[in-house]
């Protein structure tokens, strides 16, 4: 014996059509529109390709940092315990330097701040800082992040000797 299946019902669904319930539904929808008088009916048309046009926007936005984001990524969870030692990085004026020369990252008034803050504004701001700049400021951190601490000292006592962050990483460069 074969099985089959219950017949489908083909019946098309009807749509109410009965007085009581139009008339229902007219009371309603005119309660709704009459507590929203003050609404502009005209600008519903132009709703839908506003919200187009922000969500293009919105689309642009996220494709441009996702295109960017394992080199900011890299920096974002590197750049604070680099900023927060203090024997690289001794006074608030030499973090503000070290933004201005790797990120071109400028922090507008940078004296009234605390250290927290001014790393605070380096790591939001890394990921709008220029492509090259990015990727030539991590092979650096590589280098000293991965350095048993001899490249570090070595930055330190760069520092103590006088020498402004753009000489350091200059000089970083050409060994890394």
């Amino acid at each position: 014996m074969s099985e089959q299946s219950p017949p489908r019902s083909t019946r098309k669904i009807s749509k109410r059509s009965e007085p009581r319930t139009l008339l229902k539904f007219v009371e309603e929808l005119s309660w709704l529109l009459s507590s929203y008088d003050d609404l502009d009916f005209r600008a519903l048309g132009n709703l839908s390709v506003e919200f187009d046009r922000t969500q293009r926007a919105t689309l642009n936005i996220t494709n441009h940092s996702t295109r960017r984001l394992p080199t900011a990524q890299l920096l974002v969870g590197t750049l604070p315990g680099l900023l927060r030692d203090e024997s690289l990085f001794p006074a608030n004026e030499d973090i503000v330097e070290f933004a201005l020369m790797t990120l071109d990252i400028s922090i507008p008034r940078w004296q009234k701040k605390s250290r927290y803050e001014l790393i605070g504004h380096i790591v939001c701001n890394t990921d709008l800082a220029n492509e090259e700049k990015l990727n030539r400021l991590v092979k650096i951190l590589d280098g000293v992040m991965s350095d048993k601490g001899d490249i570090r000292k070595n930055l330190a006592e760069q520092r103590r000797s006088g020498l402004s962050w753009n000489e350091v990483i200059q000089r970083l460069l050409k060994t890394v």
